[in-house]
């Protein structure tokens, strides 16, 4: 018998939801016939700021040239303001790759991904598309039920994501929640902690994260330049981890 393409595609990436992004704006104006307000994308409505314009034009002359694949110097600027080695720093296309990455790196069929209801939905794509079971925890007044999540953890685990603030609810876990929620996650389970939306959460430490990742090696940072720093248009994203983690 013969197969077609669509044969060979595996059933758990057959009914695996597509994730949709909000609609450029120029395609709202065009068929509402409308002057529009763009806020589903969460994009910074303020732009850059322009002395990354300026950046930007100063190298634009150089674009028929491939870029540094290694972002030495982007890693050794974000290295020196994290408190980190360059080693500890990976950059993707936003923090969706690096979502993407983690659950390519450790999950399969056979394993576990988890993360909780009403989070950013690439959470639980990337689970799926890896092959692995998606385990999903019910929240707590809107935001994540730490304690509950870590008696989810099986031996089947291979990553847990999480996401604060948590998008789209806005609700934020303090640190000491979060110290007690790494505390019960076994070595060898990634947590991945996107956060994206940590600069709008004033009454959050910047920092607390970081120095979670320096008691901890199974802790990977997301941070995106999409969103505070307004540059949704570069599609860039960093992560902090350990050094093995990061050159995996």
């Amino acid at each position: 018998m013969t197969q077609t393409i669509e044969d060979l595609i595996p059933d758990y990436l057959r009914g695996l939801p597509v994730y949709v992004p909000g609609k450029p704006i120029e395609e709202v104006e065009r068929e509402l016939k409308i002057h529009a307000v763009k806020l589903a994308s969460n994009e910074n409505p303020l732009g850059p700021s322009p002395k990354a314009m300026v950046a930007a034009r100063a190298v634009l002359g150089d674009s028929n040239r491939y870029p540094d694949g290694g972002t030495h110097a982007l890693r050794q600027t974000l290295a020196e303001r994290r408190g980190v080695s360059p080693e500890e720093i990976f950059i993707g296309l936003g923090s969706s790759e690096l979502i993407d990455l983690a659950a390519r790196a450790l999950l399969r069929a056979g394993r576990q991904g988890l993360t909780s209801e009403g989070t950013y939905a690439p959470f639980s794509v990337a689970i799926r598309a890896s092959g692995a079971e998606l385990v999903l925890v019910p929240q707590r007044d809107f935001a994540f039920d730490l304690k509950a999540m870590a008696h989810a953890i099986t031996p089947k685990t291979g990553v847990i994501y999480l996401a604060n603030p948590n998008n789209p609810t806005g609700s934020a876990f303090g640190r000491k929640e979060f110290e007690e929620f790494l505390a019960a996650v076994p070595d060898g389970v990634l947590v991945v902690l996107d956060e994206a939306y940590i600069h709008y959460a004033i009454s959050m430490g910047l920092r607390d994260s970081v120095e979670a990742h320096h008691q901890r090696k199974n802790l990977l940072i997301l941070r995106t330049f999409s969103k505070v720093y307004g540059l949704a248009g570069q599609y860039l994203g960093c992560c902090t981890g350990s050094r093995a983690g990061c050159a995996g």
